[in-house]
């Protein structure tokens, strides 16, 4: 590991420079978020993205005044996985950083939950990232997800069938998660290009290119393909991300209008209220209503024929949705349950 890392703006070339002040723009106009005082908990797997990312914040941390820490969650998945943590490790010590460390045997846990390898491992990494986030009493788990992985998550969405402007991707701050990702508009060429300037070494994870894993058909096949045909792709999938995030801001406050008025013990959407509203609007409420009652994704077949009967106000129609939950049409109002 090259003890001689940048850890300050002044210490990078002018374009590593311009790269970090990109993305500390990107956090403070487009999320508007101040991190000045704040603990920042990298999720730091030993790869090229969360390398540069620490590296990043580190020089960032003190113009703005913020403290970074990393986490690394060791899968047990490869044999690589101990050689990974070491290099997290070291990478850390030379940056001077603290590094907190966790080992889980994924595959067991896979097995014993039914679950899939990768939702497993997902699932045990964000537990642990969160524990790690309150036991030091950080503000945000940071990762180093980027464009190329937006470009990913927007291609997955729409093979499920996911509506807007839920299609726009991930958010680039889930608040309830206390999750930041600050590279969301970089591109993964940048961050190359950074960490290389950066003398840094990373880590490279075969299983990326493993394409018994759907994202990772995305990320080897699909995604080429797109940018082939469109060398502007990732572009676009960003300029797409603004648009959601403008739309999602815009349907937030006009269903929070409404949801004030629902008591979500017994929920119920009045004849009245529903019949101000339109399509639009009312789709978008029986799914924040649905939402509200816990898992289960309503699918947009159900959401249109529960819309369709309570149209032809079919009293006594009872529409079922994922998650055991049914809504009732009776005197021209939907009712919400579990059955």
């Amino acid at each position: 590991m090259n003890t001689n890392l940048p850890t300050s703006l002044q210490a990078l070339n002018p374009k590593a420079a311009h790269t970090c002040l990109g993305i500390e723009n990107f956090i403070t106009s487009k999320l508007q978020k101040s991190l000045s005082g704040t603990v920042l908990l990298v999720a730091l797997s030993g790869g090229v993205d969360s390398s540069a990312l620490l590296i990043i914040l580190t020089c960032l941390a003190k113009k703005s005044g913020f403290t970074v820490k990393a986490a690394h969650f060791n899968h047990q998945i490869r044999h690589e996985s101990d050689a990974e943590e070491a290099h997290a490790q070291s990478l850390c010590n030379a940056l001077h950083i603290e590094l907190l460390t966790e080992k889980a045997d994924v595959c067991t846990y896979a097995s014993e939950n039914k679950l899939g390898l990768e939702e497993a491992a997902r699932i045990l990494r964000y537990e642990f990232l969160e524990s790690s986030r309150v036991s030091i009493g950080a503000d945000w788990i940071v990762t180093g997800h980027h464009a190329n992985d937006l470009a990913e998550d927007v291609v997955m969405r729409l093979i499920r069938g996911t509506g807007w402007p839920a299609l726009g991707g991930m958010e680039a701050i889930c608040n309830n998660r206390r999750i930041l990702r600050p590279l969301l508009m970089t591109p993964k060429s940048t961050l190359i290009s950074f960490a290389r300037s950066s003398s840094l070494i990373w880590c490279e994870d075969a299983s990326n290119t493993d394409k018994n894993f759907l994202r990772n058909r995305v990320r080897t096949e699909v995604i080429p393909l797109l940018c082939k045909e469109n060398p502007a792709f990732l572009e676009a999938i960003t300029s797409l991300w603004e648009l959601a995030q403008i739309d999602s801001d815009h349907w937030a406050a006009i269903i929070d209008q409404h949801l004030d008025k629902t008591d979500f013990e017994q929920p119920v959407l009045l004849k009245e209220d529903l019949n101000s509203m339109s399509l639009a609007t009312r789709l978008r409420m029986y799914k924040a209503v649905l939402g509200s009652m816990g898992k289960g994704q309503p699918l947009q077949h159900n959401l249109l024929a529960l819309d369709a009967a309570w149209k032809a106000n079919v009293g006594g129609k009872v529409v079922q949705f994922p998650g055991n939950k049914i809504a009732t049409i009776r005197k021209g109002s939907i009712y919400f349950s579990y059955r």
